[in-house]
């Protein structure tokens, strides 16, 4: 089975176009992208609701709030929304124990805004069912982030209860294709990364150029 990807987006127009290709297996939002995008937290109802008519099989919403029990009272709002929903909790002091709890009832839980390889072995810990490291933010920060995420893929790969990696905050196609060669499951991508992914000016031009000499033989 190949990598699992994911539309990093809260676009109703541009992720719908991406899930038409039929090469993405769900939806990641954040409130960065939710902003991004002119929508709010009042918003995310009606986002679940379009992914998923869309073609999403799984969709995952972040949870809010500064301390554990604000994240796991914002944690049940989302899980109202859908019972199926990925809940993402980001990896730090309170969320992490967040995290834990949501995963003891059962909750399949992201561990967002990881910057290191050891928040690897914290996400085994917990059972959380997928990690995303910023693969382009670790690097804006000066760490290796292509070396830190394939460390992360093999401190799970080591694992008796393996977390899957979900490399986010990536800024080009080449760094996606690096880090599936290396094992990495699965990417969720901007709407322009995804289709940096998907096609090449090449097989564009290729393509045309089929269709200029199919025009001659018809």
């Amino acid at each position: 089975m190949g990598p699992t990807l994911f539309v990093d987006s809260a676009d109703q127009q541009a992720a719908e176009e991406l899930f038409a290709t039929g090469a993405f297996y769900g939806l990641t939002t954040n409130p960065t992208i939710l902003e991004r995008a002119g929508r709010t937290i009042a918003d995310l109802r009606s986002i679940d609701r379009w992914a998923r008519a869309a073609g999403a099989r799984e969709v995952c919403l972040q949870a809010w709030g500064e301390t554990t029990a604000a994240l796991l009272a914002s944690a049940a709002d989302l899980l109202d929304i859908d019972a199926s929903t990925v809940v993402k909790v980001p990896a730090t002091r309170t969320g992490i124990p967040a995290a834990a709890a949501l995963t003891e009832q059962g909750v399949s839980v992201l561990l967002t805004a990881v910057y290191r390889p050891t928040q690897m072995i914290a996400a085994c810990a917990i059972g959380a069912r997928y990690i995303a490291p910023y693969v382009g933010r670790m690097a804006d920060t000066g760490s290796d982030a292509l070396a830190d995420t394939v460390a992360m893929q093999r401190i799970a790969d080591r694992a008796a209860n393996p977390t899957t990696v979900l490399a986010a905050s990536l800024r080009s196609a080449d760094d996606v294709a690096r880090l599936a060669e290396a094992g990495v499951p699965a990417f969720t991508l901007s709407p322009a990364v995804a289709w940096e992914v998907l096609c090449d000016d090449r097989s564009e031009t290729a393509a045309t150029v089929f269709e200029e000499t199919v025009a001659k033989l018809v």
